[in-house]
């Protein structure tokens, strides 16, 4: 199962990596200038994204487990599914097992009863059959021909019990037609099924076949392709595995810094059950690994002595069929998960295993089906509210300088970058530009040293929300020398490192509405 993304997105840590492709690049012949000047400023970028738009773009781009519903009061809540886990009962119990191609069952007595092969403490009082096809097999060694029925008495199709008679010839043996078992129910009090014969000579004396020779008997039955609908009975008290999984969870998908702290985040265990009788699920392994490797086991209140009882589907009261749900919420109120995420996981690995009828009370009837299941998912909800220093990201661009990438330089006096910036979220960003050579080798950067902050965040009241916007104007000078080696670049590198609002230290909500805008502009001064 992948657990990958589903952090990043609290922090729209693509802010303006995802702004950029999303740009439109103007033409240069529409570059203004003023009548007689050999100063030329053009737009490079200008746009405007919702915060809504961001985060639903970078959603289209990881795992399909990933949801993210925009509430009434335009706060975004993330939900991640992880892959379900799922055991179907069939894995865990089997009856009847009749193998293909396996030998008949011999019938060595007139009435004879054929221990069924169910689990160990189960007792079966009744099964549906799915499918089967079912042989009656008789040997007649005897020098006089025998007729008589055989008799299945506790199965029955529509309340009539399966008899077949037969007339076999002196020294000669026949098959049955094979009958096709489908829709018959069978009932057993004691984890067995009773096979019945009468056999009469022609004075209407009645006997018992005898073996045609040692260790046969005279009757055989031949089962083939035999499967369950339904089983009913009682499930005694066994532990048998459900699930074994890890998660990998990848909190900061690039290898840049990042100090996150995670505002209640809520992690929600979902059990589907349709096995009807009581099953406890034993948490044997719940851990998280964090990023420096060490082990962060999940403790919380809501599990008793690490188990918890599943809900499921009633016999008494007729809930055949159903499916019932058992929801186990981990949150900052029950369990250390808060402090596990700001230890950046980066894999939960979990074993679960199953108790049917812990409190072994012998009244209970139980049932399954064919299509009887427990399914374990686990659901990653987080309302995008939350921390971050220096979070990394980072993307490659194409990039175009146009005409000027031609221009004889001895005709440049001076470039600037201009970037302005009209911030209504609570997200400041320090950027960093690395001009690329066709090796993706990097010729320069648009700054010098470090990455410089060049959008502000929003002001915040005490709530963690947004109030009003930040406008931010950068200039950044460009000498010739410098000029001429960038503009032979075709790809730029944007590295950001985002932080929220008063440094970081103050977890903040990030709303559907919020707008930013970006503009990029460059002025090129020339001499003729």
């Amino acid at each position: 199962m992948r657990f990958k993304n589903w952090l990043s997105l609290l922090f729209p840590v693509l802010v303006l990596a995802s702004m950029y492709p999303a740009c439109k690049k103007a033409n240069l012949d529409d570059a203004a200038f003023a009548e007689h000047t050999a100063e030329y400023a053009f737009p490079l970028f200008n746009t405007t994204l919702s915060l809504k738009d961001l985060m639903f773009k970078v959603l289209n781009d990881s795992l399909s487990g990933d949801t993210i519903v925009v509430n009434a009061d335009n706060t975004m809540t993330l939900y991640y599914s992880g892959d379900v886990a799922e055991k179907p009962a069939s894995d865990i119990f089997a009856f009847f097992n009749f193998p293909p191609n396996a030998p008949p069952i011999p019938v060595p007595d007139s009435l004879y009863a054929y221990p069924l092969e169910v689990p160990d403490s189960v007792f079966v009082r009744r099964t549906d059959v799915l499918t089967g096809d079912m042989i009656v097999i008789i040997f007649n060694s005897l020098p006089e021909p025998v007729h008589g029925v055989f008799s299945i008495p506790q199965m029955s199709k529509n309340g009539v019990v399966f008899e077949y008679p037969f007339t076999v010839g002196a020294n000669s043996n026949i098959f049955s037609p094979t009958f096709n078992l489908g829709g018959y129910t069978l009932l057993s009090d004691s984890n067995t099924l009773q096979f019945r014969y009468e056999a009469y000579l022609p004075g209407g004396e009645r006997i018992v076949f005898p073996e045609p020779f040692p260790g046969f008997p005279g009757v055989g039955i031949s089962l083939q392709n035999f499967t369950l609908s339904y089983v009913e009975g009682y499930w005694g008290f066994s532990e048998y595995p459900l699930t074994l999984d890890t998660i990998d969870i990848d909190i900061n998908q690039t290898n840049l810094k990042g100090n996150v702290q995670v505002k209640d985040p809520k992690v929600t265990m979902t059990i589907s059950n349709s096995w009807g009788f009581p099953t406890r699920g034993v948490v044997k392994y719940l851990s998280f690994i964090g990023k420096d490797g060490e082990e962060y086991k999940l403790e919380s209140s809501v599990f008793n002595n690490d188990s918890i009882d599943f809900d499921y589907p009633s016999w008494v009261a007729g809930e055949i069929g159903q499916t019932k749900y058992t929801h186990v919420v981990l949150d900052g109120t029950n369990s250390n998960i808060a402090t596990i995420f700001n230890a950046q996981p980066t894999q939960l690995i979990y074993e679960v295993a199953g108790i049917s009828n812990a409190k072994r009370d012998p009244s209970i009837i139980g049932f399954l089906t064919n299509e009887s299941t427990i399914a374990l998912r686990m659901n990653v909800e987080l309302v995008l509210e939350g921390s971050v220093q220096d979070f990394g990201a980072e993307q490659t661009l194409d990039l175009n300088f146009g005409s000027y990438g031609d221009i004889d330089t001895a005709h440049i006096e001076s470039v600037e970058f201009k970037v302005v910036t009209e911030n209504q979220t609570p997200i400041a960003t320090a950027l960093q530009l690395y001009f690329l050579d066709e090796n993706a080798q990097a010729v320069d950067s648009l700054f010098v040293g470090a990455p410089q902050f060049i959008m502000e965040a929003a002001p915040v009241d005490a709530g963690g929300n947004a109030i009003g916007q930040k406008r931010t104007e950068t200039f950044v000078s460009m000498d010739i020398a410098r000029f001429d080696r960038v503009r032979q670049t075709d790809k730029i590198l944007l590295r950001t490192f985002f932080t929220t609002a008063n440094g970081g230290l103050t977890p903040v909500k990030l709303l559907a509405n919020q707008q930013t805008a970006v503009k990029l502009g460059m002025k090129v001064k020339t001499r003729y």
